[in-house]
C-alpha cells in the first residue's frame, strides 16, 4: 500500500467519521423535534377534550332550556284552552249582563 493510498484511506475515514458525526447531529436534533411535537400533539389533544367536554355540557344547557320552554308553551296553550272553552260556554251568560247590565241573575 502506497502513501498516497493510506492517505486517502485516512481522509475517508476522516470524512466518514465527521459523517456519522453529521448524522448522529441531525438524529439528535430529529429526537428533540419529535419530543417537541409529541408534547405539542398531546397538549392539543388536552384541550381538544376540554373543549369537546365543554360543548357536552353546553348542549345539555340547551336541551333543558328547550325542555323547559316546550313545558311552559304546553302550559300556556292548556290555559288558553281552559279560556277558550270558558268562553264558549259563557259566552250567553257574558253578552246577556254586557248588553242588558241592569239584568240580574239568581243562583
Amino acid at each position: 500500500m502506497s502513501t498516497e493510498e493510506i492517505h486517502d484511506l485516512t481522509s475517508q475515514l476522516g470524512e466518514g467519521g465527521r459523517s456519522v458525526h453529521d448524522m448522529d447531529k441531525a438524529r439528535k436534533r430529529l429526537e428533540l423535534e419529535k419530543e417537541e411535537l409529541q408534547a405539542a400533539l398531546e397538549e392539543a389533544e388536552a384541550a381538544l377534550e376540554l373543549e369537546e367536554a365543554k360543548s357536552q355540557r353546553t348542549q345539555l344547557e340547551i336541551s333543558a332550556v328547550r325542555q323547559d320552554i316546550d313545558r311552559r308553551l304546553a302550559e300556556k296553550d292548556e290555559e288558553f284552552e281552559n279560556t277558550r272553552c270558558e268562553l264558549i260556554v259563557n259566552y250567553p251568560l257574558y253578552y246577556t249582563l254586557v248588553k242588558y247590565p241592569d239584568f240580574h241573575i239568581l243562583f
